[in-house]
């Protein structure tokens, strides 16, 4: 039997640092499904590059440069999307940095700020930018992107990993918040695993921690994951697969799938 196909026709999502890497692969995801996408980043030309090749692939798409740490630029993202659009059925916080790669003291305490303020502040600026418009319509998907770090905190990334955990709380504390609008408010976490991108590709290393990056390859290759497959849970997590779903993370790369690869690769098959 043929799998059947996702359709977001109607829908409006807004997906912040959605101009490369996983939020590119979602905002095109999304759009191939039939949703029409509002992409953003902090980059003003990255905005206007993606929107023009999201729009050749015949994908209803607009955009404006977003700073997700700035409350009032978040607020002025979804003003955009409600002026395109006229509503917002999906929001996606999936903006984020790494920060220093580095000693917890080796990182200057201004950096370690800034990745809190983009990762978790970020979120929680996009959750209360359309939370109170998706319970005036009585409808809508949020979807907030943790990574390395919410179950265990990643060695010479502290910063990442408090924000990343943070962002998981902060997200079942919502979804208890409003776990009488569940019928049709739906808050969950999207956990993709290692993709590899810009920020999993071009470290920031400070002082000694930078000779822990020489095994960064080999953890890459075990417990890996794509883009791609992190679009298609995107994908599913906003269709009407979670109607009635709130407060779960879905991951990409659960305890068993990684026991799997850690497997493969004890014995060379990797």
């Amino acid at each position: 039997m043929a799998k059947r196909q996702v359709s977001l026709h109607d829908r409006v999502a807004v997906i912040t640092g959605s101009t490369r890497g996983i939020g590119r692969a979602i905002a095109e995801t999304y759009g191939r499904a039939g949703a029409r996408v509002v992409v953003s980043s902090s980059r003003a030309e990255a905005v206007t590059r993606t929107v023009g090749e999201l729009r050749a692939k015949s994908i209803t798409c607009e955009g404006i440069a977003c700073d997700v740490s700035d409350q009032e630029q978040v607020c002025a993202l979804f003003r955009h999307a409600i002026d395109a659009f006229g509503k917002v059925d999906i929001w996606v916080n999936n903006a984020a940095i790494s920060g220093p790669f580095a000693y917890t003291l080796d990182v200057p305490p201004e950096e370690w700020e800034r990745v809190i303020r983009v990762n978790l502040f970020g979120c929680l600026y996009g959750c209360r930018a359309v939370l109170p418009h998706m319970l005036q319509r009585r409808y809508g998907k949020i979807i907030n992107v943790t990574g390395g770090g919410y179950k265990r905190a990643q060695r010479f990334l502290s910063a990442y990993s408090a924000s990343k955990a943070g962002i998981v709380r902060l997200t079942e504390g919502l979804a208890r918040e409003y776990a009488d609008q569940k019928a049709f408010l739906s808050i969950n976490v999207l956990a993709p695993g290692i993709v590899p991108t810009d920020m999993t590709t071009q470290w920031e290393p400070i002082g000694a921690a930078a000779e822990a990056l020489t095994a960064f390859p080999r953890v890459m290759r075990i417990f890996g994951t794509t883009a791609e497959e992190t679009a298609a849970m995107a994908l599913r997590m906003a269709s009407s697969a979670t109607d009635g779903v709130t407060g779960k993370v879905y991951e990409l790369m659960p305890r068993r799938r990684a026991l799997w690869r850690v497997a493969r690769a004890a014995i060379g098959r990797w």
